[in-house]
């Protein structure tokens, strides 16, 4: 238990201060950083860490994915960045087809790109507004999303669940749990966007009918990336994807819901702006 508390506290600590700082190249750093490290924790899960040179090919390009993808001056080499990113794949299960196989490096190169582009979405959402209120508020409702609901469906399960969710994939998670933690999700995003709308000097306010039933969806598809990550898990017999943070796992074992709610704000706050409209 102490060591959970404190991993925790380390966690929030790191976060916080990213928030402080609220410096794109401290954001792009942090989460090329986690991007690297999810994707290695990915591979080293399903057996492939085997595989020296595929492995630590894909973990150096997930760590790069979050920079082609949201600084600017990188956009001309996008394209190619991926198109030799997927050739030097090919040639790598060519040359090492008697111990490579398809589904390989298939899924290293999934690892690679599907975790640092879900992050880097985190930025994005950052971004859709250049004050620091505004571009804060968004990072950490996104968060909410994700974590809140996680926290809601654990204590509401515990203590009212009955029916099981998904028993063959995750036995503890409850019809009630899920409930429980879309209406906490509900709760503390309603509660955010009083205390930024009411207390804090925004000219930017949020608004309700947008943010709150965004976020109570959005807790819903962060339990779709849970449930992915506990079939990775089972398939591959793996009780956490790393131990990076002792006691709560590695990164994909604290992300893997942020990894479903982050592309789904960015998609919908793309469409549909999170803001009221400006007197």
């Amino acid at each position: 238990m102490l060591k959970r508390i404190v991993s925790a506290l380390v966690g929030i600590a790191v976060g916080v201060t990213a928030l402080v700082l609220d410096n794109f190249y401290v954001y792009l750093g942090l989460l090329s950083a986690f991007s690297a490290v999810g994707a290695w924790e990915l591979i080293h899960a399903i057996k492939c860490d085997k595989h020296k040179f595929l492995c630590w090919f894909c973990v150096i390009f997930a760590l790069a994915v979050p920079a082609l993808l949201v600084v600017e001056e990188a956009k001309p080499f996008r394209f190619s960045a991926f198109l030799i990113f997927i050739m030097v794949l090919i040639c790598t299960m060519l040359f090492g087809h008697k111990t490579i196989t398809f589904v390989d490096v298939a899924s290293c190169g999934a690892a690679a790109f599907v975790i640092p582009s879900a992050l880097s979405c985190i930025i994005s959402v950052r971004y859709f507004y250049e004050g620091y209120l505004p571009g804060v508020f968004l990072i950490v409702y996104l968060l909410f999303c994700a974590w809140l609901g996680d926290s809601g469906a654990y204590f509401v399960g515990t203590f009212l669940g009955k029916h099981k969710l998904c028993p063959v994939i995750s036995p503890k998670k409850t019809v009630e749990g899920l409930i429980g933690g879309v209406i906490t999700v509900g709760i503390g995003v309603t509660v955010q966007c009083l205390v930024y709308n009411l207390l804090l000097p925004s000219e930017i306010k949020m608004n309700y009918a947008v943010i709150i039933p965004v976020g109570m969806i959005a807790s819903v598809i962060g339990v779709l990336g849970d449930l992915s990550a506990s079939v990775i898990k089972r398939q591959y017999n793996v009780k956490d994807f790393g131990n990076l943070m002792p006691g709560h796992g590695g990164i994909l074992d604290r992300f893997d819901s942020v990894l479903f709610v982050a592309p789904f704000i960015y998609v919908v706050f793309s469409y549909l702006s999170p803001t009221l409209p400006l007197a």
